[in-house]
């Protein structure tokens, strides 16, 4: 086959498979070569010598904003040190990839495989991960900051010194994630999963919990002040010398958690499950609250000055008590 007749079929393959290219109806020589020549530039997944190969393609691009990657496998690819910024990778197996010191600046890796994948240093700022599989990857730090992650899956991934400011994680699945010393201040974590997860010296201020599970989690001494914690799922957890002040637990189940020596002065406590809770004489209870809680708990006879809440007879906590002055 001729050179010419060959570059022929390539464009009009290439036509058919890419919606954004359209072959030229009339397809003379000297047109198709700077057709070629053009769509290598602006195509980093392209090029004339090996159609289609892309585990081993040039990902670099003077003009990354118009990356088109999708429906091709890349995993185990090593794309060190190229530009993708705003990419579209939909559809791209990236599982196991490469990708440390990369710039992913606002690139869309919506629903992408993702597992295992070493992200180390790379900027995601801005990009859409809703969906994505991030299950054992390293994200040490990655650069997160306004990334959208809703519904991603990072149980196992390493977060250590990432930047996830503005980062919305709705629903997200963080299970047992490293979370230690990691500036979680008004990331929105509504409805995630973040069971057994490490939270030590996490700063949460002004996270948003609604609905988050957070079973299993060592919260002792973290700030909560004036956090959203409607309905979450604290089963168990340890909040001992918590700040917990103006929170609002409205609904939040504390069956079995530790408050001894915590602050909940101001918070919302409404419909909250507390049986089994343990708190001594150094929690700070709301006002309206402490009477209530008081002749509703009982002294733990393996540890003095330990109180347990007890459940209301039919197994139901009783709605708040008004306690006024002189009561």
């Amino acid at each position: 086959m001729s050179t010419d007749s060959f570059r022929r079929q390539l464009v009009l393959a290439l036509g058919r498979s890419t919606p954004a290219f359209h072959a030229p109806r009339v397809a003379r020589p000297g047109r198709l070569r700077n057709l070629l020549a053009a769509l290598a530039r602006r195509t980093p997944a392209f090029t004339s010598q090996q159609p289609g190969s892309l585990p081993s393609a040039d990902l670099h691009q003077d003009d990354s904003r118009v990356a088109d990657l999708r429906k091709n496998d890349l995993a185990g690819a090593e794309p060190n040190n190229r530009a993708l910024r705003e990419a579209d990778l939909v559809g791209v197996d990236l599982a196991r990839a490469n990708f440390a010191g990369v710039d992913l600046t606002g690139a869309n890796l919506a629903g992408v495989d993702l597992r295992g994948a070493d992200l180390t240093d790379v900027d995601l700022t801005g990009a859409n991960l809703a969906g994505v599989d991030l299950r054992g990857a390293d994200l040490t730090d990655v650069n997160l900051a306004g990334a959208l992650l809703i519904g991603a899956n990072l149980a196992g991934a390493n977060l250590a010194g990432a930047n996830l400011a503005g980062v919305d994680l709705t629903a997200a699945n963080l299970r047992g994630v490293d979370l230690a010393g990691v500036d979680l201040g008004g990331v929105e974590l509504a409805a995630a999963n973040l069971t057994a997860a490490d939270l030590t010296q996490a700063d949460l201020t002004g996270a948003f919990l609604i609905g988050a599970d957070l079973t299993g989690v060592d919260l002792a001494g973290v700030n909560l002040a004036g956090v959203d914690l409607r309905g979450v799922n604290l089963t168990g957890v340890n909040l001992t010398s918590a700040d917990l002040r103006e929170a609002n637990l409205d609904r939040a189940n504390l069956t079995g958690v530790n408050l001894c020596e915590a602050n909940l002065y101001g918070a919302v406590l409404t419909s909250a499950k507390l049986a089994g809770a343990r708190w001594d004489w150094a929690t700070i209870w709301p006002p309206e609250r402490a009477a209530e809680i008081w002749f509703r708990s009982a002294e733990r006879p393996d540890q003095p000055g330990v109180y347990v809440v007890l459940p209301e007879a039919g197994g139901r906590d009783r709605p708040p008590v008004a306690v006024g002055p002189g009561t």
